[in-house]
């Protein structure tokens, strides 16, 4: 009986890292366009004072590129942070940095969204 990974593709095992890998990957494709997007909205934002800012973030393309733009940038962050937990903290405390970095992100992303909403 011959087991080898080449023969039997379904068989070969997964690494561990890969669903991370592919997301982390995911996520700068992702961001490329959207940060490219509001930068490109935002060339007609005046930066002069707070409420022309707080107009432009009311109009309905920055409105969406934000809402768009939050989460995915916060995932990404979530995502390189638990590589540097991984590689450096120790076992007993790494599940708990981990989770703690993935609620705070969250955070962060639900008050970012929310805030560009009420401002618009």
């Amino acid at each position: 009986m011959n087991t080898s990974p080449l023969q039997e593709p379904s068989r070969q095992l997964r690494h561990p890292g890969l669903g991370h890998w592919r997301w982390q990957r995911a996520s700068a494709i992702l961001l490329v366009p959207l940060i490219l997007w509001t930068l490109w909205l935002s060339m007609s934002l005046d930066v002069q004072t707070y409420a022309s800012a707080r107009i432009w973030v009311d109009g309905a393309g920055p409105t969406i590129a934000l809402i768009l733009l939050a989460p995915v940038w916060y995932l990404h962050g979530v995502l390189g942070l638990q590589t540097v937990i991984e590689d450096y903290v120790l076992p007993p405390l790494r599940p708990l940095f981990i989770w703690l970095v993935r609620l705070g992100a969250g955070a962060l992303a639900a008050a970012t969204v929310l805030a560009v909403l009420v401002s618009a």
